[in-house]
C-alpha cells in the first residue's frame, strides 16, 4: 500500500520525468539556470502549473527567465537538495549513485522527504517587500511542523500549525519591539508560508491538504515516512520508559520521565535528556553504563570513551537497570537514568515522549548542585543588590519549582 501511494504521488512522477529529461546532462545558462526554451518544455512535460507569459489585467507579461517559474524551480531545487542532480560548471547532471531511486518510488519519497528541511529559501516567495522567516529557519521549523502533524489525532488546523511556526520564530528573533500592525503582517506571512510548506508535502503524498477546512493531515505514507526519515519508532517497535533524576538537587527535586525508542543510539539519547531537562547542550557529556563510558567521538583519545553513535540504548540496558549521564564536567551535573519499563510503540503516540517531571532545570554554569542550592537560597531570600544581580542573571521569570510538561514533551519530541 505504501509503495502504491509513493508511486502515485504527484512529485514522484514529476521528479522521475525530470530525471529522465536530464539524462546524461543538460546545458544551463551562464547564470546556472535552465534555459527558457527548456523551461517551457518542462512546464508542459512535468505539469508544473506555471503560467508562461501570464496575462494580468489585459496586459501580457513576458516570461524572461526560468527563474520566473516558481513551481518548476521548486522541483529542480528539491532534486538538487535530494542529491538526485548536481550542477557541474554550466551543466545539469544526474547523480549516478542515486539514479536507481527513480525505479524505487518509496525510497524516492524517503529521500525527498529527508531533503525537505533543506529547501528553505527556494520554497518560499521573496522579493524586495516580502521576506520569509519561515524559509530562513526552515531546517528547524519543518521538523516542528511535522512533529505537530504526527501528534495530531486527525487533521491539524492550519492556524495551529501557523502558531507553531510563529512560536518557533519568536524564540529565535526579538519581536517585542514590533507594532501590532507589524505583528499582524508577520503572522499573515507565516500563515501563507505554512500553507506553502504543507502544499509541498501534499504533492509528495505525505499530507492531505483540505483547503475548505483549512487543515492538513498526514497520510499513512506520511506517518511512515516521517518516522522513518527521522529515525523515530514505528508502531510495534520497542520503547523504554526511563526516569532521569538530577543528583544532588532537592527542594524541589529535578526529574523527568521519558519514553525513548530502544533503537536510539546514545548520541540521540543525549539529545533527549538535554531537551527534556532543559539544558542548552553547551558542555561536554558522558554516559556510564555497566562499568563502561560512552561519549562523543572527539572524546575517544582524551577520555577513552566508546563512541556513543555506535551503541543503541536498547542493547545496553533493560527494565530495572540503572545508568549514569554526566553533563558539564566543570559543574558536574550527574543524572541517574532508571529504566522503569519496556513496551512497544503505540501507533497514536510520538516518541521520544516526556510523560512526567518536576522542578526546573538549573541555569547553565551556576556551579553544580552546591552552587544551585546557594542560588535558590539567595533568590528566596530578602531583597539585596546581590539577589537582584542573580535574579537578572538567571532570568526574571526563573522559578526553581516550575516545570512545563507540554514544553518538555514538545522539546523531547523534536529530537
Amino acid at each position: 500500500m505504501l509503495e502504491a501511494a509513493a508511486e502515485n504521488a504527484e512529485l514522484t512522477g514529476q521528479i522521475r520525468s525530470f530525471l529522465a529529461w536530464v539524462g546524461p546532462g543538460r546545458k544551463l545558462t551562464q547564470t546556472g539556470r535552465i534555459g527558457l526554451a527548456d523551461a517551457r518544455h518542462l512546464v508542459e512535460l512535468l505539469g508544473t502549473g506555471d503560467t508562461i507569459d501570464p496575462e494580468i489585467g489585459g496586459r501580457v507579461f513576458k516570461t524572461r527567465s526560468s527563474e520566473d517559474l516558481a513551481h518548476l524551480n521548486r522541483i529542480v531545487a528539491w532534486a538538487k537538495a535530494a542529491r538526485l542532480v548536481r550542477v557541474s560548471g554550466t551543466k545539469l547532471m544526474a547523480v549516478k549513485k542515486n539514479a536507481a531511486l527513480a525505479e524505487r518510488p518509496l525510497d524516492l519519497v524517503l529521500v525527498l522527504l529527508e531533503a525537505y528541511p533543506r529547501l528553505g529559501k527556494p520554497l518560499f516567495p521573496r522579493n524586495t517587500w516580502r521576506q520569509s522567516l519561515v524559509g530562513d529557519e526552515f531546517t528547524d521549523i519543518s521538523q516542528e511542523l511535522t512533529t505537530a502533524l504526527l501528534r495530531s489525532a486527525g487533521p491539524c488546523p492550519l492556524d495551529k500549525l501557523s502558531d507553531t511556526a510563529y512560536d518557533a520564530i519568536e524564540a529565535r528573533y526579538m519581536l517585542t519591539d514590533l507594532t501590532a500592525l507589524q505583528r499582524d503582517s508577520l503572522r499573515r506571512t507565516i500563515t501563507v508560508d505554512v500553507t506553502i510548506a504543507m502544499a509541498a508535502l501534499h504533492v509528495l503524498g505525505v499530507v492531505v491538504l483540505d483547503r475548505e477546512a483549512d487543515s492538513a493531515g498526514l497520510t499513512d505514507l506520511g506517518r511512515y515516512a516521517i518516522r522513518r526519515v527521522r529515525g523515530m519508532a514505528q508502531p510495534g517497535d520497542p520503547v523504554l520508559q526511563v526516569r532521569i533524576t538530577l543528583a544532588g538537587v532537592y527542594g524541589p527535586p529535578a526529574w523527568r520521565q521519558v519514553v525513548i525508542p530502544a533503537g536510539y543510539t546514545l548520541d540521540r539519547v543525549h539529545g533527549v535528556i538535554q531537551a527534556a531537562m532543559g539544558w542548552q547542550n553547551s558542555h561536554l557529556h558522558m554516559f556510564r553504563i555497566a562499568g563502561r563510558e560512552y561519549g562523543p567521538a572527539y572524546l575517544d583519545d582524551e577520555l577513552e570513551t566508546l563512541n556513543e553513535k555506535q551503541f543503541r540504548i536498547g542493547d545496553l540496558v533493560k527494565t530495572g537497570d540503572l545508568a549514569g549521564y554526566e553533563y558539564d564536567f566543570g559543574d558536574g551535573w550527574e543524572h541517574e537514568l532508571a529504566v522503569e519499563a519496556s513496551a512497544t510503540a503505540d501507533a497514536a503516540a510520538v516518541y521520544p515522549e516526556c510523560t512526567g517531571g518536576e522542578g526546573a532545570c538549573p541555569p547553565e554554569d551556576c556551579g553544580g548542585p552546591g552552587g544551585f542550592a546557594d542560588l535558590k537560597e539567595l533568590l528566596a531570600g530578602p531583597p539585596s543588590p546581590e539577589r537582584e544581580e542573580m535574579r537578572a542573571w538567571a532570568g526574571e521569570e526563573y522559578d526553581p519549582a516550575h516545570f512545563d510538561l507540554a514544553a518538555a514533551n514538545a522539546a523531547a519530541g523534536s529530537v
